[in-house]
């Protein structure tokens, strides 16, 4: 059987930077499930009071670029974490690729090969066409396999989703599309359960703000997880993307 691995790589200093810049930029965590403002700021604490509304792209680069660079370029230079990450997915990476096929009744595509970039970022974010997901610098054991079982789980979840809607698009992967908030959702449903407890005790549920979000007296995350109990997973996934589309405006609401 050919399972994909996970490869861990360091996530190239200019490519964390210009990452950085958006979640930097307080207008993209306005209409966003999270704020990446404020976990940027927690992340990078130096950057409190010289960020402001507004700012251009190369006003939040240059700040960056003289606050932040040095200690990616150190960590990137330093850390041991790439060789102590792959040696724990190693021993976990088959079981947790098998466990995620048998949940979403769907088999890994062929020869692919998945790169968990490391480097500093207030989020994890992943790229599923890429086969890329993003993970942070001196994680313990128990969030990196967390963050792996979240980021696997999506790029398969996908693979399902492109199964039931043939005629899908890409960019409905990511941000604001409907279908990227289902996938956050789902997520609960999917992973926060004992199959996948097992490998970590870290926890595996969804965004917070799912559990906020109220329909007819009940969380979204409990109207999934009924999906997901009582159907098929085509027939929960489809269901729940009947529901998002019917309560968008709600789901994408800030709380």
């Amino acid at each position: 059987m050919n399972l994909p691995r996970v490869e861990f790589k360091n996530l190239e200093v200019e490519e964390n930077i210009e990452s950085l810049v958006w979640y930097a930029k307080k207008e993209n965590s306005i209409n966003s499930p999270l704020n990446f403002y404020k976990f940027t700021l927690k992340l990078f604490p130096e950057l409190k009071g010289k960020i402001s509304k507004n700012m251009s792209y190369e006003e939040i680069y240059n700040i960056l670029d003289v606050n932040v660079r040095p200690t990616l370029e150190k960590m990137a230079k330093n850390s041991n974490d790439i060789k102590e990450y792959q040696k724990i997915w190693n021993e976990v990476n088959d079981n947790i690729m098998l466990d995620l096929q048998e949940r979403l009744q769907i088999k890994w595509p062929d020869n692919i090969k998945i790169i968990g970039r490391v480097g500093l970022l207030p989020v994890c974010p992943r790229d599923i066409e890429g086969h890329t997901f993003d993970i942070n610098y001196g994680v313990s054991k128990d969030n990196l396999i967390a963050t792996g079982i979240h980021e696997l789980c999506h790029f398969l979840y996908f693979e399902k989703w492109k199964e039931i809607f043939p005629n899908y698009k890409s960019e409905e992967f990511d941000n604001p599309h409907i279908a990227w908030y289902l996938s956050e959702a789902m997520i609960d449903p999917l992973i926060n359960n004992e199959t996948f407890k097992k490998y970590t005790k870290n926890d595996l549920s969804s965004y917070s703000v799912f559990y906020k979000k109220i329909i007819n007296n009940k969380s979204i995350i409990d109207i999934l997880r009924e999906y997901v109990n009582n159907y098929s997973i085509n027939v929960a996934i489809k269901k729940g993307y009947e529901l998002f589309i019917k309560y968008e405006s709600l789901i994408k609401e800030n709380t």
